[in-house]
């Protein structure tokens, strides 16, 4: 089963003003959350390790000793986590096999990207839409799924994402024209998108509130 938390990390501290804010965090994650030069990306970064925490406690996994790899992707061994952050919201999820997810508020929607990222079933699904809001959510509908994808191989952007397609509305995903064993869950969240992937092609997706 993959849980799935979201929080609002809008009302958080700057942690660079607010010392402490950062109490019981890993040195390389401060230095991480506080590299950021806008107030509100350091409290997204803080916000969605706070997330985090909590997940892994209620597991009985203790944050500290969460590690980076060599792609720089944080891990704890015995359990699965993916972190994702945008706007006022921050996502963890939760898992015993790999997975990957991504969130994304609908806004500035970068159409000119689509022919860079999408494949032409997936341009076809956007220039379908009914109106143009529609179109903007379609687009981080695929976005969001096809992110979910590379977070939970840990490839990350490495993974070229027209090398991906997402059939909708199947909720299937392709690679290099090969269906792949994973499981897909999508879902709106007033005006964000997520989107969360899992290396278990039958698993559960829940949200924890």
């Amino acid at each position: 089963m993959v849980e799935y938390a979201l929080s609002d990390v809008s009302c958080l501290p700057d942690p660079l003003t607010d010392d402490a804010a950062l109490t019981g965090i890993p040195p390389w994650r401060q230095a991480y959350i506080l590299r950021y030069r806008r107030a509100e990306d350091r409290r997204r970064s803080l916000g969605v390790w706070r997330l985090m925490e909590n997940m892994l406690t209620a597991h009985g996994f203790r944050a500290r000793d969460v590690a980076v790899d060599k792609n720089g992707k944080p891990y704890c061994d015995g359990i699965f986590f993916s972190l994702s952050h945008s706007g006022d919201l921050a996502l963890c999820a939760v898992s015993g096999a790999p997975v990957g997810c991504d969130i994304e508020q609908v806004k500035d929607v970068p159409f000119e990207l689509a022919p860079r990222i999408f494949c032409p079933s997936e341009r076809a699904y956007l220039q379908a839409a009914q109106d143009p809001g529609e179109a903007q959510r379609r687009f981080f509908t695929l976005w969001t799924l096809k992110e979910s994808y590379m977070k939970m191989t840990g490839e990350g952007l490495s993974l070229s994402p027209e090398r991906l397609e997402i059939r909708m509305p199947a909720l299937t995903l392709l690679r290099d024209g090969a269906a792949q064993p994973c499981g897909l869950f999508h879902t709106a969240h007033g005006e964000y998108e997520i989107s969360l992937c899992s290396a278990g092609a039958e698993e559960h997706f829940t949200l924890i509130p």
